[in-house]
This record gives C-alpha cells, sequence and structure tokens, in this order.
C-alpha cells in the first residue's frame, strides 16, 4: 500500500471513529450563580476510567447508566475525602452541568445537584442509542 493510500485510510478511520463518538456531555461547572450552595465538582472516572483533565472540561460519554466519581474542594472546615461515586443515567443528546450542594461552607458533607440539563444540537437520540449498542442496531 503507498503512502498516499495508507493516509487516506487512516483519515477514513479517524472520521469514522468521530461519526460514532457519543454526543453526551457532563460538565462539572453550575450555572445557577444566585445559589451559593453549589459548588464545582470535577470528574475523576466513568465506569473506572480516569479523566485528568482540568475541572471545567466537558467529558463525552455515551448514554445509559454510568457509575461516574466525582471530587469537590474541600469546605474550609472538611476533613476526609470529598470524592464520592453515585450511579448517573445519561441520556443521549444531553448536556449536564453537574454541581455539588453543601448546607454551608463549612460543612463536608455534599450531594450531586444536576444544576442544568440542555439538549446538545445537531444531534439524534436513536442514533445515538444504537451507537452506545442501547438499541439495536
Amino acid at each position: 500500500m503507498t503512502i498516499p493510500k495508507l493516509a487516506l485510510a487512516a483519515l477514513v478511520a479517524i472520521l469514522a471513529g468521530c461519526a460514532a463518538a457519543p454526543k453526551s456531555y457532563i460538565e462539572g461547572v453550575p450555572l445557577t450563580q444566585a445559589d451559593f450552595n453549589l459548588y464545582p465538582v470535577r470528574v475523576v472516572s466513568i465506569d473506572g476510567e480516569l479523566y485528568f483533565d482540568a475541572p471545567r472540561a466537558s467529558v463525552s460519554v455515551a448514554p445509559g447508566v454510568h457509575s461516574i466519581a466525582l471530587a469537590i474542594a474541600p469546605g474550609q472546615g472538611a476533613r476526609g475525602s470529598t470524592q464520592k461515586t453515585f450511579a448517573f443515567k445519561v441520556l443521549p443528546c444531553m448536556r449536564y452541568n453537574l454541581a455539588g450542594r453543601r448546607e454551608n461552607a463549612m460543612s463536608a458533607d455534599w450531594t450531586l445537584v444536576v444544576d442544568r440539563m440542555e439538549p446538545v444540537s445537531p444531534c439524534n437520540p436513536d442514533e445515538e442509542l444504537k451507537n452506545a449498542g442501547v438499541i439495536g442496531k
């Protein structure tokens, strides 16, 4: 195979992978600015796959139920781990802005909050479910 044909084959493989990429996203930055008890979270792992991206990075994820480990900055008087794992159902073609809610700034404990959910476009939910293997092809 000549170099141009090899390059073309590699390009086709890359573009085919892009077409099948999931179009649901998780971000750990709350968009609601009026709630002072919402804090940014960082995606640590999804289904055991570690993420070392910047805390504000958008993580692409396939539709379905996933085990998501999130971390939050410790509160002012907090001790111990600030990381928690949640079962989270991701719908196709959606962007999730997640946040951690504390009772107050001193509290160590927090709960997961979906601050905002918005559709990703252009995106076909049925196609995304097929790509993710959730429904038959």
